[in-house]
């Protein structure tokens, strides 16, 4: 048994580009019907976001417009049911939300930090709490299974639907981090 993920294109949408769809091979005689996508760049992530496909590129400048200046490979988010279509070098955040993949909001911003930067995520909320939304915060958290990562970096105190932690960081030692973490760095 095998799982299928399939792309279909609405009437009147563009076609994709050549380039990154390519035909997986039939049996002699049958038309090619199924398409892997080839990522090579970051350019051609974003060929395929425009394209309304669940994936989109999280870069250092989108982290660093929130209040948090850091350096890092940008890393293609991509829809879990979306993985197996793609073929890429480039670090990839798997998502659960395809909805999130195709079109994120500051908040999925945040998700994806706790990936791979959970004090970062923790700076992002802290420096951007009046415009993110804690409701939608909170369910892409448990929608993620990011819950541990998230009750490390203390959500738990805002976020009354993350459990508290025994191995959080205790609130000084994360102030200290919060405080260190103000000029930019690099992570790769």
């Amino acid at each position: 048994m095998r799982l299928a993920t399939v792309v279909h294109r609405e009437p009147g949408e563009h076609p994709l580009p050549r380039e990154l769809a390519v035909p997986i091979p039939t049996p002699n005689h049958r038309p090619p019907t199924e398409y892997r996508f080839r990522v090579r760049s970051e350019a051609d992530v974003e060929a395929l976001h425009r394209h309304r496909l669940p994936i989109h590129l999280l870069t250092a400048k989108k982290v660093t417009a929130m209040g948090y200046p850091i350096v890092f490979p940008s890393r293609a988010v991509i829809a879990r049911t979306f993985r197996p279509l793609v073929e890429t070098e480039l670090a990839t955040i798997p998502f659960v939300s395809a909805e999130a993949a195709t079109s994120p909001r500051d908040e999925d911003v945040v998700v994806a930090m706790l990936r791979f930067d959970m004090i970062g995520a923790r700076a992002i909320w802290d420096r951007n709490r009046e415009r993110l939304n804690s409701d939608y915060l909170l369910r892409r958290i448990l929608e993620e299974g990011a819950e541990r990562r998230a009750a490390f970096v203390r959500f738990s105190d805002f976020l009354p639907g993350i459990a508290e932690s025994a191995d959080a960081l205790d609130p000084e030692r994360l102030s200290r981090k919060l405080r260190k973490h103000t000029t930019a760095r690099t992570r790769s």
